[in-house]
This record gives structure tokens, C-alpha cells and sequence, in this order.
């Protein structure tokens, strides 16, 4: 006698899931042109991170077009396409139900890792989550985070993704400070709210300022490429210190002006105009970073008897501007003898050109 009323009800739904099969269009990822961040200019901030994705039920509801599940999943795969490939280790976890089952007690998975980073590898994994649903046990995918990290020493990054409906707050709060108790200063925790629920803003903080490194933010502060590029860099990275470009000024001082003929000690008058050459070199200050003191001579006399002579004169300016108070740890000293001429040693003025010693100052740029 029921069984015509089965037939029927059985009828509607069987209509109804496939009205909503042809209602609801296959989910397709948003678009999204990740920055390439200089992989050169960064080295690792951390050792390893992981990532925590909800997959409770409420992460089902709709958010921005979508669902919360899926517009977490795009800011994973957002995220994961913005890391540039470095030296660190990558796990991803998931709490609630990811097998497609709405109903039931969550469970926490490790679908990732922990492993050295590579970007395939860890879509792979993302790419296995297709559903959510279940209870919403977030206290349970930080437990599992922190025995995946139980054996790593260094920096640790946490970033959890969850509409945070409905958790309990006591227990994340112990997972937490569990989490805290076996990493110390060296964990930092990263917050990422998905929809607008308010219930847990006050947990949400409090796990941001685990460490005093951490910070909170909604999904959608990370929704354009530059907003996540920014992300990376701040959870992540840290800058390589680049060598600043070094700039030298050529200073040509007389060789008559410093010695007398034939001679490498000190004129009087080469005293004078050293110490002005000394302070236009401390009014750069710790800018200048190298020096070099050539001496050079005429043509006059043997190539052997000018080489030394322009080595003792070029050790002489160097011995002066020291004991004026420049780094000597900065200053090489060498000569040239006749070897390098700046006019036409057949002339008495190209001669007197030609004895000189030159100053090279070099000093550190700004970059831009």
C-alpha cells in the first residue's frame, strides 16, 4: 500500500537532483594572473609552512558568486601559484569532511607533506579536495598540524583558512597554545577568514598575535594578485641583502705638486694637498669602500728604476692619508712606472702630465 507513494517521492527527488545538476554549472577556478615574485631577491623567512583548509560543511554556503569552499580553494591555489620555488618544507591539512559527505563528525587529513616545496605537488593535493562538509572539528587540524611539524626546529608558518562557523572555541584556543608550547618564537600563525561570521573575530585575533608575528585577513584583501604577491613576501620571505654598485671618483694629483725630483717623500706643499683630498674622503663617510693610490712617471730613466719609483711614491700618499685617519684596510697601493702615459713623454709638459699619481675613490649607491 506505501509503495506508490515511494515510487512518487522517489520520482521528485530524482527530478529535483537532476534539475539542480543542469541548474548548477561545473565549478570552474577564477581567474587569476599570479605576480612572479625574483625568486633571486629572497631567501626563505621560514623552514616550513602549512596551510589548514576547512572543509566543514558551512564552508558550502555561498560566498562572492561562489561557495566559502570554493573561494578558499582558489586562495590556496592563488597562494600556492605566487611562492617562488625556495628551500623550504609544505604541508597542506583539511579539517571537517572532504569526501563529499555533508553529514557526520569531521576528521582532520593531512593531504600534503610535510615536504620539500614544490608548487605541482602541492596542487595535487589541493586539487584532490572536491567537496566539504561534516562538523567543523578546526581544534583537530591543528592537532594534526602540529604532529606533522613535531620533528622541524626552525621558522614555522600557519596559515589557516576557514569561515570559522561554530568551532569550538576552547579546544582551537588549546590546539593553539599547544602548537605555541613546541615551537615557541619560531611559530607564526596567519588567520584567513572566509565570509563575513563575526562569532569568532575575537579567537581569530587571538591566534594572530601567537608570537606577535602573526596577522589576520579576509579572503577577499588577498582576491588580486598584488595583494597576494605582498602576502607571500610578508609570511614567507625575507629579502637577500644585494651588494650596493660602487662609483669611483678619479683624483690626479702632481707629482712635482707632491715630491721633489726623483723623490718619493712628502713635499711640504703635497702635505697641503693631501689633507685636502683626506677630508673630501671623510665627507663621504662610510660610503667609500675602496681606494687605490696609483703612482706613475715619465719616460725618463729605465722602466725598472720608474716602476719602483712609482711604487714608493704611490705607498707614500697611501702612508700619509692614513695617518690622517683614512681605513687602510681600503687603500692598495701600486705603481705603473711609465707603462701608462696620459701625453707625449717627447715634450717637457707631456712629461710632467705623465708624473702623477692618481686617486681612485670608490663609493657605494643607492639603489633604486
Amino acid at each position: 500500500m506505501f509503495k506508490q507513494p515511494l515510487s512518487i517521492l522517489s520520482a521528485i527527488l530524482s527530478v529535483g537532483l537532476l534539475v539542480g545538476c543542469a541548474s548548477s554549472p561545473p565549478y570552474a577556478p577564477a581567474p587569476f594572473q599570479a605576480i612572479a615574485i625574483d625568486a633571486t631577491a629572497y631567501a626563505p623567512k621560514v623552514d616550513s609552512f602549512v596551510v589548514i583548509l576547512d572543509v566543514s560543511s558551512s564552508m558550502m554556503d555561498a560566498s562572492q558568486g561562489s561557495t566559502k569552499f570554493h573561494v578558499a580553494k582558489d586562495l590556496v591555489a592563488n597562494l600556492n601559484q605566487t611562492i617562488p620555488p625556495l628551500n623550504y618544507k609544505a604541508g597542506l591539512v583539511t579539517f571537517g569532511i572532504s569526501s563529499g559527505n555533508n553529514f557526520g563528525d569531521g576528521t582532520a587529513d593531512v593531504v600534503h607533506g610535510l615536504a620539500p616545496y614544490q608548487g605541482a605537488d602541492f596542487a595535487t593535493g589541493l586539487n584532490s579536495l572536491q567537496h566539504a562538509g561534516g562538523t567543523t572539528p578546526m581544534d583537530k587540524g591543528i592537532n594534526a598540524t602540529n604532529e606533522t611539524l613535531s620533528a622541524e626546529s626552525g621558522a614555522v608558518a600557519v596559515i589557516l583558512v576557514s569561515d570559522f562557523w561554530q568551532i569550538n572555541t576552547r579546544s582551537v584556543m588549546d590546539a593553539v597554545n599547544n602548537l605555541q608550547a613546541q615551537h615557541g618564537d619560531n611559530l607564526c600563525l596567519y588567520p584567513v577568514k572566509v565570509g563575513d561570521y563575526t562569532t569568532a573575530d575575537s579567537v581569530i585575533a587571538d591566534m594572530a598575535g601567537i608570537g606577535g608575528c602573526g596577522k589576520s585577513l579576509n579572503a577577499a584583501d588577498l582576491a588580486s594578485p598584488s595583494a597576494m604577491a605582498d602576502y607571500v613576501t610578508e609570511v614567507l620571505l625575507k629579502p637577500v641583502p644585494q651588494e650596493k654598485p660602487v662609483q669611483y671618483e678619479k683624483i690626479s694629483l702632481s707629482a712635482t705638486t707632491l715630491f721633489d725630483f726623483d723623490k718619493a717623500v712628502l713635499k711640504e706643499q703635497g702635505k697641503v694637498e693631501l689633507h685636502k683630498l683626506d677630508e673630501h674622503i671623510k665627507s663621504k663617510g662610510i660610503k667609500v669602500v675602496d681606494i687605490n693610490v696609483i703612482g706613475h712617471t715619465d719616460s725618463t730613466g729605465s722602466a725598472e728604476y720608474n716602476q719602483g719609483l712609482s711604487e714608493r711614491r704611490a705607498m707614500a700618499v697611501k702612508e700619509y692619508m692614513v695617518s690622517e685617519g683614512i681605513n687602510a684596510g681600503i687603500i692598495d697601493a701600486s705603481g705603473e712606472g711609465e707603462s701608462n702615459p696620459v701625453a707625449d713623454n717627447n715634450t717637457s709638459e707631456g712629461q710632467a702630465l705623465n708624473r702623477r699619481v692618481d686617486v681612485h675613490v670608490g663609493a657605494t649607491q643607492q639603489l633604486k
